[in-house]
């Protein structure tokens, strides 16, 4: 009995108008090197301009980007552009690299990827069992089914992929169970308080922080400023204030810490997109009784 190896390399050269959005897929695999001459340089290659996402399963690889030199062990992943000053390669000291990879060409995608690398960095870690990697596993299945028949197809996965890979960062940084404690403290007082808050000095307190320091470290941990954290408590009870009480729009400011009706409207509608009355009548909009916001 010959037991099929679940590795392999795909690749993929749809032909589309470059003025669509559509993001093209260049190759993907899964592969296990061996060989110590296993070694891309991406000043050399020729089939640029590519980004560069690849995952370890299992033994480590190297990754050498400008000065620095990184170890990619597994559950670890590198992001490169090529072409671009850096090599990776299965070093002396590794046995054996497996790992997962997708290929796509640049065309629209550049900006999503800068927005990519400040989210999770160039050697992020995920999980086996994670969101992203269990994408980037369903990419390569249909892949190797030969299921992606057209760019529509390919596009997709890739936004999913990416998508996924963003979100991994904010989902890291909204976790509360990995919030360090004073972070916690200081946002179980914002949630009890934020209807009577005058300033950040009493939030700061609360977590036995500087002004100072506990805003960067709010704001680095959760993702969103001090500010912006009580503004979202604020919107989410105006909203279900709106929905199940028949107070004025101006006594709903009053009772969710704004100190007058006009302010409130203003800032409810640049988060909601409408006036408060028209929300609660639902006017040119579905009945919403709870909003979420991050």
């Amino acid at each position: 009995m010959v037991i099929q190896q679940p590795y392999g390399v795909y690749g993929y050269r749809f032909q589309d108008s470059p003025a669509l959005p559509i993001y093209q897929l260049f190759a993907t695999g899964y592969q296990e090197v061996k060989d110590a001459d296993y070694y891309w340089d991406g000043m050399k290659r020729i089939d640029g301009p590519l980004y560069l996402f690849q995952y370890t399963v299992s033994g480590f690889g190297q990754f050498r980007l400008g000065e620095e030199t990184y170890d990619i062990p597994s559950g670890t992943a590198f992001l490169a552009e090529i072409p671009g000053d850096h090599h990776y390669c299965l070093p002396r000291s590794s046995d054996h690299w497996s790992f997962y990879f997708v290929l796509f060409r640049q065309q629209h995608l550049q900006k999503l990827w800068v927005e990519l690398l400040q989210a999770v960095g160039v050697t992020p870690s995920f999980d086996p069992s994670s969101a992203v990697i269990h994408t980037l596993k369903a990419l390569y299945s249909e892949a190797r089914g030969n299921r992606i028949q057209n760019s529509y197809q390919a596009s997709a996965l890739i936004y999913r992929l990416i998508m996924e890979l963003l979100q991994s960062s904010t989902l890291q940084q909204q976790e509360k169970a990995n919030w360090p404690q004073q972070i916690k403290q200081a946002a179980a007082f914002m949630e009890a308080e934020y209807h009577r808050l005058q300033s950040l000095d009493d939030v700061a307190s609360a977590a036995g922080l500087s002004k100072y320091y506990f805003t960067r470290m709010f704001t680095k941990t959760t993702g969103i400023s001090p500010m912006d954290y009580v503004t979202k408590l604020r919107i989410e009870k105006a909203v279900h204030l709106l929905r199940s009480s028949s107070l004025s729009v101006e006594d709903i400011a009053y009772a969710v810490g704004y100190s007058s009706g006009s302010y409130f409207s203003k800032v409810f509608r640049s988060r909601v997109g409408f006036p408060p009355a028209d929300f609660r009548l639902a006017k040119e909009l579905p009945s919403i009784d709870r909003l979420q916001f991050d």
